[in-house]
């Protein structure tokens, strides 16, 4: 890890950063992760027959809450973290943050429908959040009932899915095809651009 001063030299040298902030690193695949269990979860096992899907339910409200407070970290992180700093066209600047965006937007409006289309049967206690902490029941919204939000949090998880899709296919294209170093931005460890630029320094975090 850097010291203090070589950061502020490297800055003051007027060297881009290459690499996101490590924090927004972490929390970039704590989300990818806490995603991928949700996704499994509810495609797997709680698929399964009898009362599976409520014997799974409680986990996967608690990962739905988790990954709700790890957006909200990131984001609020968000605003006080500059980008790595590329040669890019204003075009895909924009184009870019217009995806992520959407791409928030959706997992939020997923996070969100989920919760207003929980109701738990009449002879069953609400869900408990990581084994302790009831959940809360959303407030009845407008004409939709709950079975209408569950419906709607099913048909925004395969736009989730198709979202998720095209942003591994990009990452992929700025790795093989472009080698622009974007999606080393995103991960630990040194890319070849970090090496080029910063000799035999470590990486930045």
């Amino acid at each position: 890890m850097r010291t203090l001063e070589n950061r502020r030299a490297a800055e003051a040298s007027g060297k881009p950063r290459l690499h996101w902030h490590f924090g927004i690193r972490l929390l970039h695949w704590l989300t990818v992760i806490a995603l991928a269990a949700q996704i499994a979860i509810a495609f797997g096992p709680m698929r399964g027959p009898g009362m599976a899907m409520m014997n799974w339910l409680p986990l996967h409200m608690s990962i739905g809450v988790t990954i709700l407070a790890i957006i909200v970290l990131r984001l609020c992180w968000r605003i006080f973290t500059r980008a790595p700093v590329r040669p890019t066209s204003r075009f895909m600047r924009s184009a870019t943050a217009f995806f992520h965006m959407l791409l928030y937007s959706t997992i939020l409006a997923v996070l969100i429908t989920g919760w207003l289309g929980y109701r738990p049967m009449p002879f069953m206690p609400p869900a408990r959040l990581f084994g302790d902490l009831p959940m809360p029941l959303a407030p009845s919204v407008g004409a939709l009932s709950a079975r209408g939000f569950a419906f709607v949090h099913q048909k925004l998880v395969w736009i989730l899915l198709g979202l998720a899709g095209v942003h591994v296919l990009a990452a992929l294209t700025h790795f093989v095809l472009l080698r622009d170093g974007v999606m080393q931005s995103m991960v630990f460890g040194r890319s070849s651009t970090a090496s080029q630029d910063q000799g035999n320094s470590r990486e930045d975090v």
